[in-house]
């Protein structure tokens, strides 16, 4: 049972980051691979999510069973649906398209199933190109031994397949990496424009504050009633007093 410290935490990027990490390093584990039951794996990644969060001790105690629910109710259906998008976006490519056009088209997929738009490009990063996420979900654990007399010719033709299969997978792999690193370079773009707008704000508001600051020195005070006077002789001494 999912402990009292554990419930209604909210997780922060930190934290996701760290279990995505974890869980595929646990399921990618060639010693254990296949082998592992289900709540032994998030067993492990619990432990590994431990060792994996960098700085200090993580703010909130997760266990097993709070980190399986992450993955399965939060993260998992995001970036299952965001990859969904990019595959889709994939396979509408069309030679010579604008790579922003493309870019929007993914965002544009990914919101028309989640109604939000999709803001874990720092998980994706970590989880692109795992198994879990490939066209459709897979999961790979060595090739399978011939049995039976099987002739030469089938052998090719397997061979031949499989190498066509892998030149699909690996374009497929390419694109999205290309659209991946683009929407992280949109996004970073994105954020230097916020920056650079929040910059010209601040200096605009100073611009105005000094404009408003050289008014108030100037007035005569001489003419105003002692009200007045008492109120703007007090503003002269602020502003020089800053």
């Amino acid at each position: 049972m999912t402990t009292s410290s554990t419930k209604g935490k909210a997780w922060s990027q930190k934290e996701d980051e760290t279990l995505c990490k974890a869980y595929r390093w646990v399921l990618e584990d060639s010693i254990k691979g296949i082998s592992q039951t289900s709540e032994g794996s998030w067993t492990r990644t619990s432990k590994k999510y431990y060792e994996f969060y960098k700085g200090t001790i993580p703010p909130n105690p997760r266990n097993h069973e709070s980190c399986s629910s992450q993955w399965k109710k939060q993260l998992h259906p995001r970036l299952n649906k965001w990859n969904q998008a990019l595959i889709k976006a994939e396979r509408r490519h069309a030679s010579g398209a604008n790579l922003y056009d493309e870019v929007r088209q993914v965002e544009q997929l990914y919101m028309d199933d989640m109604e939000i738009p999709f803001t874990h490009q720092g998980y994706w990063e970590i989880c692109k190109g795992w198994v879990l996420f490939r066209d459709p979900p897979q999961e790979k654990f060595g090739t399978t031994p011939l049995i039976g007399n099987v002739s030469s010719n089938t052998i090719g033709d397997e061979e031949a397949r499989k190498l066509k299969e892998e030149g699909k997978e690996n374009e497929e792999l390419a694109f999205r990496e290309k659209m991946a690193t683009s929407l992280r370079l949109m996004a970073e773009q994105n954020a230097i424009t916020v920056e650079e707008r929040k910059w010209r704000h601040e200096e605009q508001a100073k611009q105005i504050q000094e404009e408003m600051n050289d008014r108030n020195m100037e007035r005569d005070t001489t003419i105003m009633t002692p009200m007045s006077m008492a109120h703007f002789e007090r503003k002269k001494r602020n502003i020089m007093a800053r």
